[in-house]
């Protein structure tokens, strides 16, 4: 915890190109952004590119990050299809807030004492027979002493609300006002109402979760902000954070 560490998205493509804008990372919520390298390097055989996110853990536990996705038009049929990696799921553990750390340390402070207890009990208890030898007094008992009290342990971290996924949609798409953050958003957003990957907009508007006027709103300006040209990019962009705005209003 509290130590940065880097998470590496590498992409392989036959084609020679200059970019890869349909790159769409997941929303790393839980952790603190702390630097972004792209390196993109052409070769005989393609083009290799290289992300690499630099992130800082505040809390120990368990964060699952969702997979990363890829957009592009297969060149064997011509159709647009979408390719995704493996999801991640990290343990954080370190300092006082690890609890098998912290379970660790008090079984052996407690073998430490129990061992010294021992050995002082043992030599009370002769000392107390020997005087009850002497002066025929009964041996007085010695209470034990009473156990120290287990740490706490560490509240499960809260489960995240829909209201605080789109929130922090909203200030991922503020903070970075581009397409790769705006396509990063809407595929946030898909899952948040179970949409799978391989749906089209039409499906995703036809789901149960998408009834309400605001949603269906947010979810159009998002598609608009993803995929439009590059002079409406801003406008759609500015569009897309109204309707985050007016859905948490």
């Amino acid at each position: 915890m509290e130590v940065p560490f880097q998470l590496i998205v590498r992409v392989h493509v036959r084609e020679r190109v200059d970019s890869i804008d349909t790159l769409i990372l997941p929303i790393l919520a839980e952790l603190e952004l702390r630097g972004d390298q792209r390196v993109v390097r052409s070769t005989r055989s393609g083009t290799d590119y290289t992300e690499t996110i630099t992130v800082l853990a505040h809390h120990t536990g368990t964060i699952a990050i969702a997979p990363a996705t890829l957009q592009a038009v297969d060149a064997r049929d011509g159709r647009a299809k979408q390719y995704s990696s493996n999801p991640l799921t990290i343990t954080v553990g370190g300092g006082s807030l690890d609890p098998l750390a912290g379970a660790e340390r008090f079984a052996r402070s407690a073998w430490h004492w129990a061992v010294r207890i021992a050995i002082w009990g043992g030599s009370i208890i002769v000392v107390v027979a020997l005087a009850a030898l002497i002066f025929h007094h009964r041996p007085v008992r010695v209470p034990a002493p009473s156990p120290e009290p287990l740490p706490p342990q560490p509240p499960p971290a809260p489960a995240r609300s829909r209201r605080d996924q789109l929130s922090d949609a909203l200030t991922v798409l503020r903070a970075e006002r581009s397409r790769g953050s705006a396509v990063r958003v809407r595929a946030a957003v898909w899952r948040m109402i179970g949409a799978s990957e391989g749906e089209t907009l039409a499906d995703v508007l036809q789901r149960p979760d998408t009834t309400d006027a605001r949603m269906r709103t947010l979810l159009r300006s998002l598609e608009r902000a993803a995929f439009t040209y590059d002079a409406d990019l801003m406008q759609a962009i500015d569009d897309a954070c109204a309707s985050l705005e007016a859905i948490l209003s």
